[in-house]
């Protein structure tokens, strides 16, 4: 059996008590949080805010470091069975819910049943789950049809957020669920006030399973809707931290040289955002491999990162983001040649009818000029395109619904390509329904093959070889236009320490952060 123990967890504890004299009690940090999320119960929503906001209240089994090596969260340890159909977990003890009971197994065994077995970001490794038993109060185990090697990665905060069995356990739909206004979890902070289109008000949780934790008393989630407000709030003291991702991207760097100003690229390994459009492959002349690969050969992605996205973005090659796990360097992208798209053009089936895209605009106005190059650039090279903006909710209900032509969007790839990329082209992803999943409507045998081969392959050098074919027939095939890996840095106050520390970033619980005086 391979064991994973407290060895890291360990010596972070040790760093932690040695370093306890320089670490301060109390304080009220300030965090902008856009867009506003429908709920703070974790899982409820798939939008990357709604996780920063929730990452605080609930906790996952797992966490991870910078290198994505797994760490624990509410598991304290963990070991997979020579057969590698077998993953057992030991869970924390002395953890208790935010109303003080206790934390155990049945909450493991309602989370898997409740919540990560329909959720998207598991498309790919729940159904290879045979069964999640309670077998010790403080043991689970996952029973497995075959290997899933992705399965620690899978079972974050975003995969299975893990809720309590005695407020979910019964028959009662999840999102139905009254308790829902009042959530509760196992995490450093708890829900006090929430005033909608202004603030989310979190206060300490004083019964926090780590001694002496979280240290800040409040935590304030400020809502501010527009970019060049939250600008204004950074520069102003209003807030405390705020993500690139909520900034005008032209603005980071003059904000960035504020005086008690910093900046860190870090925190973003585990999520790794990719940046594409989705095509329609089910329409034509979306169905035409020739008109796929010339929309990406019209793609300047070089000048899509300089201008557009003010050099925080990498020209990306295909499906697998450079930091997440299996990524080949060697998969042949598309570099920007537009008389190879116009040629590719003319020899597609494509009969010059207006295209539309649907800019996501609501991510912020880079997106709103994106679209606009994007517009011109394949006009430039024969293809008749247009916008069609439209509110958030609406945008997602088209992509579930597969009614588009061309759409933007960045996912997650969450630190495995059997999370976060392989629900993106697997034909059984293929299916109306959810506005995340292969919305590309992306079918291709030898595509299945080889992500399901390398999604269930415990031998780490097969795998990889698994992923390098299927990244070079995926990027031939161009089921999406791929545009960019975005880097969304964090700006915070220099009065805030440990804000950082570890892949998750913004989205850890925030339990060892405190404010220096």
């Amino acid at each position: 059996m391979r064991i994973f123990k407290l060895i890291i967890a360990a010596g972070t504890v040790m760093g932690l008590a040695m370093s306890a004299s320089a670490q301060q009690q109390g304080g009220t940090l300030k965090v902008a949080l856009s867009p506003e999320p429908p709920s703070a119960v974790a899982g409820v929503s798939g939008l990357g805010a709604a996780e920063i906001l929730t990452s605080k209240m609930f906790e996952g089994l797992f966490t991870y470091g910078f290198d994505l090596t797994v760490l624990p969260g509410l598991a304290a340890s963990w070991e997979t069975s020579d057969d590698n159909l077998t993953f057992t977990v030991q869970l924390k003890p002395d953890v208790r819910w935010h109303d003080g009971e206790a934390f155990d197994s049945a909450d493991v065994v309602t989370s898997f049943n409740v919540m990560a077995a329909a959720n998207p970001n598991l498309a790919v490794i729940a159904p290879q789950v045979a069964s999640v038993e309670a077998t010790g109060p403080l043991e689970v185990t996952f029973s497995l049809k075959n290997p899933v090697p992705a399965l620690a990665h899978g079972l974050s905060l975003g995969g299975m957020p893990i809720i309590p069995d005695h407020i979910y356990g019964g028959d009662a739909p999840f999102r139905d669920n009254p308790a829902n206004d009042t959530p509760v979890g196992t995490g450093p902070f708890k829900l006090a006030e929430w005033e909608k289109g202004n603030f989310i008000k979190l206060v300490r949780n004083d019964d926090y399973h780590v001694d002496g934790q979280p240290y800040l008393n409040e935590l304030f989630f400020v809502i501010i809707p527009d970019s060049q407000g939250r600008s204004v709030a950074f520069e102003q003291g209003a807030i405390d931290v705020v993500s690139a991702s909520n900034l005008e991207l032209f603005d980071v760097e003059r904000l960035a040289a504020l005086d008690g100003a910093q900046i860190t690229d870090k925190g973003w390994e585990f999520f790794s955002p990719h940046a594409f459009l989705w095509v329609n492959n089910e329409k034509a002349p979306f169905d035409d491999p020739n008109f796929r690969r010339a929309m990406n050969f019209a793609m300047d992605k070089d000048f899509i990162r300089d201008v557009v996205f003010s050099g925080l973005s990498t020209p990306t090659k295909g499906p697998i983001g450079s930091k997440t796990r299996f990524f080949d360097d060697q998969t042949e992208g598309y570099a920007y040649d537009a008389d190879k798209a116009r040629e590719l053009v003319k020899a597609s089936s494509y009969d010059g009818r207006e295209i539309q895209l649907m800019p996501a605009s609501f991510l912020g106005s880079s997106w709103s000029r994106l679209a606009e190059y994007q517009v011109q650039a394949f006009k430039d090279v024969g293809i008749n395109a247009s916008l069609n903006s439209m509110d958030p909710g609406a945008f997602l209900k088209r992509l579930g619904d597969r009614d588009y032509d061309l759409a933007q969007m960045y996912l997650y790839q969450r630190a495995d390509p059997a999370i976060g990329v392989s629900r993106n082209f697997l034909s059984i992803a293929a299916k109306a329904g959810s506005p995340w999943n292969n919305v590309a409507m992306y079918k291709d045998a030898e595509t299945d093959t080889l992500l399901n081969g390398a999604d269930g392959e415990v031998d780490n050098a097969k795998r990889a070889d698994l992923y390098s074919q299927a990244q070079r027939r995926i990027a031939d095939q161009a089921p999406v236009v791929w545009l960019g890996e975005l880097q969304f840095p964090t700006l915070y106050k220099d009065k805030v320490k440990n804000l950082i520390t570890n892949g998750t970033g913004l989205s850890s619980n925030f339990a060892d952060v405190y404010i220096e005086d």
